[in-house]
């Protein structure tokens, strides 16, 4: 008898290892192991860097759905883990732009995409500078005027005028309406038959290096964004275009000057624009992966990562597999371990959880775009986005990017009271992170939305988190590597875990707090 109590103490305490009794006690016995697999088999070489429509972009999917049936989660599309989208993918061979007799090259002054199925192409019009190329209500800001651009050449600033006069829109901090997408879209809806984005660090918020990588190689639209006149889209170095007005003696500072005027209307420049070249094209087929965990009810919370990168880049010398190591690998990580935990305190769960491993962010959100769209999101209260999670040490702070739009933040301000650390903004604020990663698209259909992140403070005091966006994002340099401590990773997990522990047990289902500055397409709007 005694030797049976020994026993049967030795499997309860082996029982309380591994199904440890509290949702607390698991977090803290998140090995770093569990994170790392992830993040080491989505950033090896094996796996290409992910891009959608690739080898490595189809092991990726697979490698999810496999991930997901051994976690035992269930099939979340259909009855399916596969959701498939279609994509049209073209990609520049050659091209060359001409204007006032001046050629610009193809990397070095210019990239872009010409969007039909066409080997060779030529396209020229007449240039037409739109300023910021902006029209909004919410910020009572229109640089059209009423003036057709239809089948014109736009040239226009990305960024808003806030950058430049913190009295107009948001000031610094860049709105919507200053993404470089929404320039296109705009132009798009216009009429527009082509567009050129003009690149500086300051507006852009980035180096020439990231427009090169993210764009010199295939880029993927939507069917529905290939019907429309636009056929060219592409960016162009400001000194090369500052090259193209000089013939004329267009000063680009008094054009930039006219834009910062609410009375700006758009100013044909006096000359044409040609751009021609040779273009491969093809039909793309992706999948998000889906799963779901059953909770009590048929609201749903869902929790994302994107899971593609840029693939491998020919323009690039030497090493040119773009692995995507923390962009997006450790978020993948954060997603799936956020689920397991899930999945280990299922009957607790009051509110059923989505997992999204979505596809294509890189070309524009366009997976979580397409999830959204297509799947029932009146039972959606909210969306937790994982992107581009910090790997170092812990953080003396969280952060919910976009989390002051709604009573998300709310939450997160009291759970990091909770837990005894702060609660921060992100630094970068001037890029418009919100609008930039998978978050996005839940917010537009009205769905409160929030990017969660272990914040920049290190505990150290460096912020290694800044570094990476300043000097790895978007390269060849964001690699797997095996001395990260992942503390940055594990309190993204901590806190994912918390806030939808505390939405289950509250039933405080999020909800729009302040003004919305973006178009919405949902339920739930104050501007509505």
């Amino acid at each position: 008898m005694k030797k049976q109590t020994t026993i049967f103490a030795i499997l309860f305490i082996f029982a309380s290892f591994m199904f440890p009794a509290t949702l607390e006690e698991r977090i803290e016995n998140i090995s770093k192991a569990e994170m790392q697999s992830v993040v080491e088999f989505l950033s090896h070489d094996l796996v290409e860097g992910r891009a959608p429509g690739t080898r490595g972009g189809n092991l990726s999917e697979l490698y999810m759905k496999t991930l997901f049936k051994f976690m035992n989660l269930e099939p979340g599309a259909d009855g399916k883990y596969l959701q498939p989208f279609k994509l049209q993918g073209f990609t520049a061979k050659e091209l060359e732009l001409t204007a006032n007799n001046v050629t610009l090259n193809y990397i070095e002054d210019i990239v872009g995409t010409y969007a039909r199925n066409e080997a060779e192409f030529e396209l020229e019009a007449d240039a037409v500078f739109i300023g910021f190329g902006i029209a909004t209500r919410h910020w009572k800001w229109d640089d059209y005027k009423g003036v057709d651009i239809k089948d014109k050449f736009v040239i226009t600033r990305v960024n808003d005028p806030g950058l430049f006069r913190p009295d107009k829109f948001d000031g610094k901090t860049l709105t919507y309406y200053g993404r470089w997408t929404y320039h296109i879209e705009e132009a798009a809806r216009r009429g527009a038959a082509g567009i050129l984005l003009i690149h500086t660090d300051r507006t852009a918020g980035y180096g020439w290096k990231v427009v090169k990588n993210s764009w010199a190689g295939e880029d993927l639209l939507l069917e529905s964004d290939t019907r429309g006149t636009l056929k060219f889209r592409g960016w162009i170095k400001e000194d090369s275009l500052k090259k193209i007005l000089r013939v004329r003696n267009i000063d680009i500072k008094e054009l930039y000057r006219r834009s910062l005027k609410k009375k700006f209307k758009p100013m044909n420049l006096g000359f044409s624009i040609k751009v021609k070249g040779k273009n491969s094209f093809r039909e793309v087929l992706n999948h998000n992966v889906v799963a779901e965990i059953p909770g009590k009810s048929k609201k749903r919370i869902v929790i994302s990562a994107h899971i593609d990168h840029f693939g491998i880049k020919k323009h690039v010398k030497g090493d040119n597999i773009f692995n995507g190591a923390i962009d997006n690998g450790t978020a993948v990580a954060a997603m799936v371990m956020t689920a397991k935990i899930l999945k280990e305190f299922q009957k607790d769960l009051y509110y059923t959880v989505t997992v999204l491993a979505c596809n294509a962010e890189e070309a524009g959100l366009l997976g979580s775009k397409y999830y959204v769209r297509h799947t029932n999101k009146e039972n959606i209260i909210t969306n937790i986005n994982f992107e581009s999670t910090p790997v170092w040490e812990k953080a003396r702070s969280i952060m919910g990017i976009g989390a002051r739009y709604s009573t998300i933040e709310d939450m997160l301000q009291i759970l990091a009271r909770k837990n005894n650390v702060g609660y921060s903004y992100f630094s970068m604020s001037e890029q418009g992170f919100f609008f930039r990663s998978d978050q996005f698209p839940f917010a537009q259909q009205g769905i409160p939305s929030v990017w969660l992140s272990a914040g920049e403070d290190d505990e150290s005091g460096q912020n290694k988190y800044l570094s990476f966006w300043k000097e790895t994002y978007h390269t060849v340099k964001d690699e797997y590597d095996p001395a990260w401590e992942l503390g940055g990773l594990k309190q993204t997990i901590k806190f994912g875990l918390l806030l939808i522990d505390h939405i289950n047990r509250t039933r405080e289902v999020p909800r729009w707090k302040r003004k919305l500055t973006f178009p919405t397409e949902g339920v739930g709007d104050p501007n509505r």
